[in-house]
Order: C-alpha cells, then structure tokens, then sequence
C-alpha cells in the first residue's frame, strides 16, 4: 500500500483494460481485467461497500472474462480465419446474461423501495426532502439548485413516481420485446439526466451498458454503406484478404528440401530473407516467384505477387506470416517459431508482415 505500489496496480489495471477492449489475448487480458477492476473498486471502498452505479460494469466484466468475446472484431482474430467460429448462441448467450443483469437492477430497485419505503415512497414530500438533501452538500460532482423547485409542484410528484416505479418495473420487457425496448432504454436516459439536475448524481456507467441491447451487426452494415466508412471498411478488407493457408492445394516437385518463393523485385523481401538465411540453423531452398509462377495453380499465381509462400517438402503451401513460421520451423529454429505462433505474437506479427507487404508491393491481386 505504497504511491509506487498503487501506480503500478492503476497503470496494470489500465493496460489490462485496454488488451481487452481492443481484443487481444483476450483469455487472459479479460481475467486480469476482473480481478484487477474488482480488487481495485474494494481498496477504494475498504472492502466493505459497493457503488450501485458501477458494480453492473463489474457484473459484465466477469461475464465477458469466461465468454469468447474476442472472436471477430479484435486483434485476436488477425489473421483472417484464424478462430475456429462456434454456434451462435456461444456469443448469444453471453449478451442475453448481460441484459438480464443490467435488467434485474432496475427491477429490483423497484421492489427494494417497495419493500422498504411501503406506500410511503409515494408520498408528496419524499422526493423533495431526498432531493434537496443531495443538493445541499458538496460530495457530488454537479451542484444544480433545481431540487428546491420541487416543493413547488409537490402535488404531482407522486404520479411521477410512480411512472419511474413502473418503469423499472418493466424494465425486463427490454430484453424479451424488441418494440418496447427503445421506449424503455429512451426513457432511462431522460429518468438518469432527470436525475443528475435535481439529486447531483449521474449514472454514467449505468447508461454506458445500454450498449448490450443495441443491433451491433445493424450498426456496422449501416456504417459499411455511409461513405467516410466504407472507403476504410474496403481498405481493411483489401489489407486482410490475402489468404495464408491454402488446404486445397498441393504443389509437386520441391519433395527434397521445401522452397521459399518471393519477389526479387523486392527490396524489403531480399532484407527479410537474407536475415533468415543468417539465423536459420539448416539451409532452406529459395527462389524468386517469377521463375516458378509458371508451375503454380491459378489461385498461388495470384497471391504470389503479394506476399511470400512456403511449399513445403510435402507439397502444403502457406503465405505471409504462417510462411515465415513454416521457414524457420523447417530450417531448424522450432523454438522461434512456436514463439512467434503463440497467441500474444501472432496477431503482431501478422499485422506486420501484411503492413511491410502493402508498402513493399502496392499490387492489388491479379495485376
């Protein structure tokens, strides 16, 4: 319980948090990220209190910790294909246990004041004396003054309570109704911002995990047809498209020793190769795309002009990154070469090979 110590949780905590908001090694960054956020929130509240506001971030936290949420928009799923998909409802379910959180903390919030409060809660002085004692302090981050309006209107506090109380109520039609569920989540945020200018406290975290209910899939095909988004949507899927494992096809006539096919018009690939045949502990066989492209199928001629392939002794065919792994695993640097496939390397480095690539080459497939 040091200055030094406490920087150094808050700035792990926030490089865990940042792994997995961008999706990378998401297994383990998610983890980190619940342990951390959770101890973290304790040591703030002397293990001994919560903050109803943010603990349904920390709810979703743990649940996005033991789900696959790192399978398509992430850094783990560079390169392309390279997560073996499951059924739908492997990531539908995850999404639905958030909601069903995120609902159950306005439904019972309704009944906890029902509980406590009784018809009492109903009362034309409740609100105002509750809203006026959190505006006379100076423990909130706003200080609006709105609060002593209410006795003004005090005769029709009650209906308006009751329509809060209805609402939390029904929150849970949310997640079953679609129809009702934007007039549910539209209320909460005018009842949350009615919120904040007559009792001083917002709750930012609560309205950020609406986010759960919205049609992400929707969101994005509607982004890919406006214009500023579908020039970058084309270029990152011309980025990533080039394929790095080719199953289908087989290539005779390199059984003795494997090939490694560039493009000698490359000055960056000469740089690459020369540094492999400098650490590679047995000598690997290359040569330039240009005088084999005759005796490749159609779909290698076609991505020979834009990465690197490695056929090995048995014929298989790989490109990019997964032929750099091949290269050094075959010329006897096995140990490399599991390292840079591991999890936390792999997206790196196929991020880098296809970036060196598209400035080294500049072709589009096919010309």
């Amino acid at each position: 319980m040091t200055a030094r110590g406490m920087a150094t949780l808050k700035w792990v905590l926030l490089l865990s948090l940042f792994m997995s908001t961008v999706g990378y090694v998401t297994p383990f960054s998610t983890k980190l990220s619940a342990l951390l956020v959770i101890f973290y929130q304790g040591l703030l509240r002397s293990l001994g209190h919560f903050n109803h506001d943010e603990i349904i971030g920390i709810y979703f936290l743990v649940v996005l910790a033991f789900s696959p949420c790192g399978y398509a928009f992430s850094v783990d799923s560079w390169p392309a294909n390279r997560i073996e998909k499951r059924p739908s409802f492997v990531y539908g379910y995850p999404i639905l246990l958030m909601q069903l959180l995120l609902a159950w903390t306005y439904f019972s919030s309704a009944i906890i004041k029902l509980r406590i409060a009784g018809l009492s809660y109903f009362s034309q002085d409740n609100l105002p004396i509750l809203a006026i004692y959190h505006s006379l302090d100076n423990l909130h981050d706003t200080h609006f003054r709105f609060a002593f309006w209410l006795p003004t209107i005090r005769q029709y506090l009650p209906l308006a309570v009751g329509l809060v109380l209805v609402w939390e109520l029904l929150f849970p039609l949310a997640v079953f109704w679609k129809r009702a569920r934007w007039w549910i989540l539209g209320f909460g945020v005018v009842f949350h911002l009615v919120t904040l200018l007559i009792m001083n406290f917002f709750f930012a975290y609560q309205l950020a995990m609406y986010v759960v209910f919205f049609d992400w899939p929707a969101i994005i095909r509607w982004c890919g047809r406006r214009r500023v988004f579908h020039g970058l949507s084309a270029g990152w899927r011309r980025f990533r498209m080039a394929p790095e494992k080719f199953p289908a096809i087989r290539v005779v006539g390199f059984e003795k020793t494997g090939v490694l096919l560039w493009d000698k018009e490359c000055s960056w690939c000469a740089g690459i190769v020369s540094g492999l045949k400098r650490i590679a502990r047995s000598p690997f066989a290359e040569s330039s795309y240009q005088t084999a492209v005759e005796i490749l199928p159609e779909p290698l001629r076609r991505w020979s002009k834009c990465q690197a392939l490695w056929i090995s002794k048995q014929g298989e065919v790989s490109g990019g990154s997964t032929a750099l792994i091949d290269v050094l695993e075959s010329s006897g640097r096995t140990v490399l070469a599991s390292f840079l496939d591991t999890a936390a390397i792999r997206p790196i480095l196929w991020f880098g090979v296809r970036l060196v690539s598209q400035v080294a080459h500049k072709k589009e497939p096919g010309n």
